[in-house]
């Protein structure tokens, strides 16, 4: 049995509870009243926040269990896929976490597959890592995120604000090169950034965000990234829509799913052209077997491939 408690697993904002007879969902309360040795794991949306904490009795309780957690969050490859149109959609599912570096998907040395089918689905066209020389035209696009999520965490565990960590980095940025900074925010929680701060450190802020859902920037990013010479980011997923496009990409922490074809440090900007030259195809196989759709999901094939630890 896969037990889901409603906070923990959100009802609200279109996650969908799984269907599969394994499953089951059930409020706090009567989860805490169950014989754990029927529990075989626990499933959840997104992982307790630093910020976004308000269901840590929950965590702390499945914690306490030792079981397994089945984390279900927002696909690898969002491109054309909408997260309230659920038929269609894709969830990446991992064990324990839903980041490269902390969650389990037993996706190393995938086949080819499934990327084949993500790809035709989404229309991803993976272009030619570009080799420009920078010139006045181009810019270091610096991608954000929703200030108070939990893809933070590491940086804000860390006592560090988000605020803070994107000026410190438009200045490190600033201190090796004199080449153009565009901020582009994260198009659904604009309103979370202060804009008059971000105006004294960065050269231009974006105002390309039509056309956005909960799953993707839609056509707005691709306006900014049209023009963008590198990229820039701590974790954002945008980072790899940037990589697909063949513009290289710093990631600044390891959780980024991007983060095995990207660079590591700002020091790469300060080159007027990056010989960028990372082999995609692994990565691209085997991020394609980190997301499911929703049949896949209650068919079963997903939660047993996870406990069980193999591809089966």
């Amino acid at each position: 049995m896969i037990v889901g408690i409603e906070g923990s697993f959100r009802l609200e904002m279109g996650w969908v509870f799984p269907k599969h007879k394994d499953f089951m969902l059930c409020n706090f309360n009567a989860a805490k009243q169950l014989d754990m040795k029927n529990v075989d794991a626990f499933v959840q949306t997104n992982v307790l926040g630093v910020i976004k904490n308000n269901m840590k009795d929950q965590h702390d309780f499945m914690d306490s269990t030792g079981k397994p957690r089945i984390v279900i969050e927002q696909a690898t490859f969002r491109k054309n896929i909408d997260f309230d149109k659920p038929e269609t959609n894709y969830y990446k599912v991992g064990l324990n976490h839903f980041t490269y570096d902390e969650g389990i998907f037993y996706n190393q040395n995938s086949p080819a597959d499934r990327w084949k089918k993500i790809q035709k689905e989404q229309d991803i066209k993976i272009k030619p890592w570009q080799h420009d020389e920078y010139s006045k035209d181009k810019y270091i696009l610096l991608l954000l995120q929703n200030p108070i999520d939990t893809s933070l965490n590491p940086l804000i565990e860390n006592g560090i604000k988000y605020d803070d960590w994107i000026n410190k980095t438009i200045k490190d940025i600033k201190s090796i090169t004199n080449k153009k900074i565009k901020v582009r925010l994260h198009p659904r929680f604009q309103s979370r950034f202060d804009l008059k701060k971000l105006s004294l450190v960065a050269d231009e802020i974006s105002n390309e965000y039509d056309g956005y859902n909960k799953s993707n920037g839609g056509d707005s990013l691709y306006k900014d990234l049209k023009n963008a010479w590198a990229c820039v980011t701590f974790s954002s997923n945008a980072a790899t829509e940037a990589i697909c496009e063949g513009i290289p990409v710093v990631n600044l922490h390891k959780s980024s799913f991007s983060w095995p074809v990207s660079y590591h440090t700002l020091d790469i900007l300060a080159q007027n052209v990056i010989q960028c030259n990372f082999d995609r195809t692994q990565w691209l196989y085997d991020c394609a077997y980190t997301q499911w759709t929703l049949e896949e999901i209650n068919k079963g094939l997903v939660h047993k491939r996870l406990l069980d630890g193999n591809r089966t």
